[in-house]
């Protein structure tokens, strides 16, 4: 009985502070609800949909969400940030559609913020559905300015910092999110995380993994697995990629990426590799977008003057 009332005492302490869920959703309707039920009573759902095409609404039936439908799809990183406007918590918990985590998870991220008062920024200990540590070491933007692979890492035994947050579910102040202007929306779809990692560090904000914080992500089952679907994943990763290349000052040669997944695509064809020819030519379709796009800003411009 004095077990049951300690933790009763301490879900009624982290209750009193208030917490947004946000989700983003595009055709995730299959496997959004498993995510979405199992949060406690209480807790504000916002749920932003990306002019999806399947049947969102059976998927929610039943459940206490404040649903947005945007008119198309605006992107991962421009729909959390309208999710984060409408959200009225103290805290935001941003998590996909294929993440799961429960009541004992979201209590122990808020025990966290109040043990660590200075701190915004909490990561719940994240694994894979077959059980592996869903962790990175550094961010892309690390990579990309040359910085020594790290160690890998396999466990964790205790609350730490870190230096990048997964954009698959963490939780941060409300009042941090927005006074860094959210998530970058000239970012599609992925490193939208890394970059508002770099831009935490930069303000030296602690970043928490709280080792008490249990979830799962069955990674990329929240997105359809066919070939056109793979193909604009890659393509939007390449383009995000010059993006924090062009943003953050690191030298980018177009010409070079263009030899090199060429040669890859070649080299996939030859060896029959579907999967690795599919990623490959989803990137060289974003480095061509990319130029185009290019092209077309510097006839406007000349055109304005």
């Amino acid at each position: 009985m004095g077990k049951a009332t300690e933790k009763d005492n301490k879900r009624g302490s982290v209750m009193n502070t208030s917490l947004s869920v946000i989700t983003v959703t595009h055709n995730s309707a299959h496997i959004v609800r498993g995510a979405l039920a199992g949060l406690p009573p209480g807790v504000e759902i916002v749920c932003v949909d990306n002019a999806s095409a399947d049947d969102l609404s059976a998927a929610l039936e039943g459940l206490a969400v404040h649903r947005i439908d945007n008119a198309a799809n605006f992107g991962f990183g421009r729909a959390c940030n309208i999710g984060a406007a409408a959200a009225s918590g103290e805290y935001l918990l941003f998590m996909n559609p294929d993440v799961r985590i429960g009541p004992e998870a979201i209590d122990a991220l808020l025990l966290a913020a109040e043990r660590y008062p200075n701190c915004g920024v909490f990561v719940p200990r994240t694994n894979t559905a077959d059980g592996r540590l869903w962790f990175r070491e550094q961010s892309e933007i690390d990579r990309l300015f040359g910085a020594p692979l790290p160690t890998r890492i396999r466990q964790v035994w205790g609350d730490c910092c870190i230096r990048f947050v997964n954009g698959g579910v963490f939780m941060i102040k409300r009042t941090l999110f927005l006074a860094m202007g959210g998530f970058d929306e000239d970012i599609f779809l992925y490193f939208e995380d890394d970059d508002l990692s770099h831009r935490l560090l930069q303000r030296k904000e602690p970043l928490i993994l709280v080792n008490d914080a249990h979830a799962v992500h069955d990674v990329g089952m929240s997105v359809a697995q066919s070939t056109r679907s793979r193909i604009f994943r890659h393509r939007s990763k390449m383009r995000s990629e010059i993006h924090l290349r062009r943003k953050y000052g690191i030298a980018y040669h177009p010409v070079a990426d263009i030899v090199r997944y060429s040669a890859k695509i070649g080299f996939y064809s030859l060896i029959f590799n579907r999967n690795r020819l599919i990623n490959s030519l989803g990137r060289l379709i974003g480095i061509f977008d990319w130029i185009l796009d290019r092209s077309q800003a510097d006839r406007n411009r000349r055109h304005a003057a």
